[in-house]
């Protein structure tokens, strides 16, 4: 009788443990990161007799819950790519916003401050015409401004992003520890406690969206001295990309986002492990949207950031180096019309009390759109400079030394062995572009020179040009040239002096004394004379004018015009845009196929769970049937024996 009531006891119990766990998976069935459980049956050992083992019932051995760990793997790895690739293209777009286009753009603006250069050419003596191009410079320097100065909000926006994120990856460290040691605690008689698995799973998937983390089940040893190949304590140990420990056990180890060694407002990341810090490069986060902001502000940031300040120093630079070289309406050399961001030079935190080198800007054309990195070698006065876009090294630079159009000064104290400096030619020259010229009279439109052919010249040369090409290296003075034979023989004299220059004129070739350059035109003869005269009216000239119209189509970028090289930077950064684009799509497609493995072969279907729940429920009601016959037959027995 007995074993009856325990047979059907068994079977109740069995019942209704399946019921319970189907109902908790239908519950749980739309909570995201929930793995189907199913409970475990086993038959019961059978009881020996006479005849034979007579069957006891049914055991529940364990509740387990599906689990894939490749799968489990794969939906953390594929994540984290497309977090990486989600936060890189947001910034950018960000980024591409803050280019301008059409009329809003720099390209536009510089070519309205030519074309206002190109009025003042035609009327150099009116005053709106020079206004008018003051103005337009203030615009283009103002845009260019306005561009840098959203660049480095973009920077902002970036170090408090990975601040935050950092924080975040902190805390769900420390609750992964928590929870490993819950799950450890939990483990006892090897029963998992599944839903505090599934809990931990969330948070080590949460984690993946800030940065890539390899997951090691802990084992313990095995009592032997051997290697640690004992049983699973539940534990999992958690190892960002290059192998540096974020969770062991119950310890979590802390993210940190620390000023970067050159530059404060720039952040870097390292992982404090025991007390003990350590940076982590770019490549060791493996995925994430740390990995994606640090993709974003090392590279994608820092080129638009020297592309655009290398357009800057190009322009400020050419166009005060041809103001210099004219005449303003007082007779007076031409000052700079724009002030630009000077180049800076950055030590790192470790050297030694050193100088700071020092940086001139002397050839724009062969300015690099580029960050640098000095090196002190150990032979004294001697260093390597790596150009950090592309990782040139130029070997045994010395003080003084012109590399990539700037030159380098060393101070004193000189740098010791192995000190570093950042150097930045052109990155902050758009940040500091402003115009330095209020009064219109200030334009230099005139050249300092006029020219004349001699009355009684009997060939056929001609002026053909006059202009400066070089800032000059004495005073302004009247010349006149001289041709003193068939050859082509000539003296250029000073007005009321000695001989300045002489040589042989050849047809094409121009004749260039102090920044002064004077080409002709046909083919002079012996005793045929020219006069370069001080310009004496200034408001009548419009050479340097001309001069500087000219000067809005020449190659000063890359080959490329001022127009054109902002046009570049556009391009480049909408290939980055599309690219980046390119690869969220890519990676999130990829994400959400393993996240669907994954569901399929953890999820709940609920189609399935409530065919079961119909079975497990005639099964209750099966067991209740012997229940209630073993009462019957009971009862029956209690009648007999009255």
């Amino acid at each position: 009788m007995s074993a009856l009531m325990s047979l059907g006891t068994r079977a109740m119990s069995a019942a209704q443990a399946q019921l319970q766990t189907t109902g908790h998976n239908i519950t749980n069935a739309s909570v995201d990161g929930y793995s189907r459980q199913q409970a475990s049956l086993a038959t019961a050992s059978g009881l020996y007799t006479g005849a034979g083992y007579i069957g006891r019932g049914v055991d529940v051995t364990t509740v387990s819950r599906a689990v894939n760990r490749f799968l489990t793997s794969e939906v953390s790895a594929t994540g984290s790519t497309a977090a990486a690739d989600q936060a890189r293209a947001s910034m950018l777009a960000q980024m591409q916003d803050a280019f301008g286009t059409g009329t809003s753009g720099l390209g536009y603006a510089t070519t309205q401050m030519f074309a206002a250069w190109s009025d003042l050419a035609s009327h150099p003596q009116d005053m709106s015409a020079r206004q008018v191009v003051l103005a337009r410079a203030d615009d283009l320097a103002s845009a260019t401004r306005s561009t840098s100065n959203q660049l480095e909000e973009l920077q902002v926006a970036v170090r408090e992003d990975v601040q935050a994120s950092v924080a975040r990856v902190n805390d769900l460290a420390t609750q992964v520890a928590r929870l490993n040691q819950q799950i450890a605690a939990a483990q006892g008689g090897n029963q998992s406690p599944n839903d505090l698995l599934d809990q931990r799973d969330r948070v080590i998937d949460e984690i993946g969206q800030y940065v890539q983390v390899t997951r090691v089940e802990q084992r313990v040893s095995d009592g032997t001295g051997g290697s640690p190949a004992g049983q699973r304590d539940g534990a999992v140990n958690l190892f960002i990309g290059s192998g540096q420990s974020l969770v062991v056990g119950t310890t979590a180890s802390k993210l940190e986002a620390v000023p970067d060694e050159f530059e404060p407002a720039k952040v870097s990341l390292s992982i404090n492990v025991g007390g003990t810090s350590r940076p982590l490069s770019d490549s060791s986060l493996g995925g994430g949207s740390l990995a994606g902001l640090m993709t974003f502000q090392n590279q994608d940031l820092s080129d638009a950031r020297n592309q655009l300040g290398r357009l800057a120093a190009s322009l400020a630079t050419e166009v005060n180096a041809q103001q210099q070289l004219g005449q303003d309406l007082s007779g007076q050399p031409g000052t700079a019309l724009f002030t630009l961001g000077a180049p800076t030079a950055i030590a790192a935190g470790s050297n030694s009390a050193s100088a700071l080198p020092s940086l001139t800007i002397t050839d724009p054309r062969a300015l690099q759109a580029s960050d640098y990195q000095l090196t002190a070698d150990a032979a004294a006065g001697s260093y390597t400079l790596t150009r950090l876009s592309d990782g040139m090294k130029t070997l045994g630079v010395t003080a003084g030394q012109s590399v990539d159009g700037f030159k380098i000064d060393i101070g004193l104290p000189a740098p010791a062995a192995g000190d570093r400096f950042l150097l930045q030619p052109s990155a902050h020259a758009a940040q500091g572009l402003s115009l330095a010229m209020d009064s219109p009279r200030g334009l230099a439109a005139a050249n300092p020179f006029v020219a004349s052919a001699g009355a009684a010249n009997t060939g056929t040369a001609t002026i053909a040009s006059l202009g400066m090409t070089d800032a000059p290296t004495s005073s302004y003075q009247s010349m006149t040239l001289d041709f003193t034979d068939s050859t082509g023989a000539y003296t250029l004299s000073a007005v009321g002096g000695g001989a300045l220059a002489s040589g042989t004129w050849s047809p094409g070739s121009p004749i260039s004394y102090n920044g002064v350059e004077l080409t002709l035109s046909g083919v002079p003869k012996s005793g045929d004379k020219f006069n370069v005269a001080l310009t004496t009216n200034p408001a009548s000239s419009n050479g340097n004018a001309l001069a500087m119209v000219a000067l809005g189509s020449q190659g000063v970028v890359d080959g490329a015009n001022l127009s054109d090289a902002y046009s570049h930077i556009l391009s480049d950064v909408g290939v980055r845009v599309q690219s980046a684009n390119s690869a969220v799509d890519v990676s999130s497609a990829v994400a959400a196929r393993a996240k669907q493995a994954l569901t399929s072969e953890t999820g709940v279907n609920l189609d399935e769970e409530a065919a079961k729940l119909i079975q497990y429920q005639q099964s209750y009601q099966a067991a209740a049937k012997i229940l209630q016959v073993a009462q019957k037959i009971f009862d029956t027995v209690l009648g007999m024996a009255n």
